[in-house]
């Protein structure tokens, strides 16, 4: 519904749902510990919520199902999950978790994680290409970037020298990040 918002409340182990048309507060819905980061379905009424996790515990997915505003499903990660970013059908989740060092794959139909690829250290973002060839993923720690290939759920390449990296953005052509 574009009508509503959903907006992380990182302090407070929830998420806002906002009906922007009437400016009021719809509802407070209770997700995972320290929730940082939102992204919806391009054919679901799906809202995926971060979850961090108490310290450097294990992190989640809530599905927040935006018809009735409920919690539908909490899917377990890896260690401190930071972002969130979908293929282009919808599918398919990509969790950089900080603490682990890794990406997690989530088959969304399942509602499940289906890998774990090794990243570089302290991925803080996994950022699907357009044509949903390559995720790109910024290493703040390593200070590098690594270059995932979906289908072979591996490392393609990875450049060092990115001090502090952490936000990647991929030409609509998917030429560069």
């Amino acid at each position: 519904d574009s009508s509503k918002a959903c907006v992380a409340c990182t302090g407070g182990h929830q998420v806002m749902a906002v009906d922007v048309v009437n400016m009021r507060l719809d509802r407070e819905l209770p997700v995972g510990q320290n929730p940082v980061a939102v992204s919806t379905s391009p054919k679901r009424n799906e809202v995926y919520v971060v979850n961090t996790g108490a310290g450097s515990g294990q992190g989640s997915i809530s599905v927040i199902n935006a018809e009735n505003n409920t919690v539908a499903a909490t899917i377990p990660v890896q260690r401190q999950p930071l972002s969130i970013d979908l293929d282009a059908a919808g599918d398919v989740a990509y969790v950089a978790n900080s603490g682990s060092n890794t990406i997690s794959v989530i088959d969304l139909r399942a509602r499940r994680q289906i890998a774990a690829i090794g990243a570089g250290e302290e991925p803080v973002e996994a950022r699907v290409s357009p044509d949903g060839k390559t995720v790109v993923v910024p290493n703040r720690r390593g200070n590098s970037v690594s270059l995932v290939d979906p289908a072979a759920r591996a490392v393609r390449a990875f450049f060092e020298g990115c001090p502090g990296a952490s936000d990647a953005v991929v030409l609509p052509d998917s030429s560069k990040a």
